[in-house]
């Protein structure tokens, strides 16, 4: 998952809200972070105007992943294709991932 230019692995949230905020970054700018609160889920970070919203991303027992249970994915990328079409109750459509500086590359 490494490859992926929205996943940040192990950033806060609040380095999240700092990265999103920055100028270069768009309304609809996202990541995806490990959960700081809940081993194995993930949480999707979107920046919405001047503020940015967190939703975590729970992982099912016999594998994927959701937002609401309703609607369910095999894997992250499918979840970020279907928010970026469709907000589906989040505040905004996901857009383009945030920009990661080269500094970023490793933390």
């Amino acid at each position: 998952m490494g490859s992926r230019g929205w996943y940040f692995r192990k950033i806060k949230r609040i380095e999240a809200e700092k990265k999103l905020l920055l100028p270069e970054n768009e309304h609809g700018a996202f990541l995806i972070r490990d959960s700081e609160s809940r081993h194995n889920d993930y949480s999707l970070s979107v920046r919405d105007g001047d503020t940015v919203k967190h939703y975590r991303i729970r992982q099912l027992d016999e594998g994927g992943f959701f937002i609401a249970r309703r609607t369910t994915f095999r894997t992250l990328q499918e979840l970020v294709e279907h928010y970026s079409k469709d907000s589906d109750g989040l505040c905004v459509n996901l857009c383009k991932p945030c920009v990661q500086k080269k500094d970023d590359a490793f933390f």
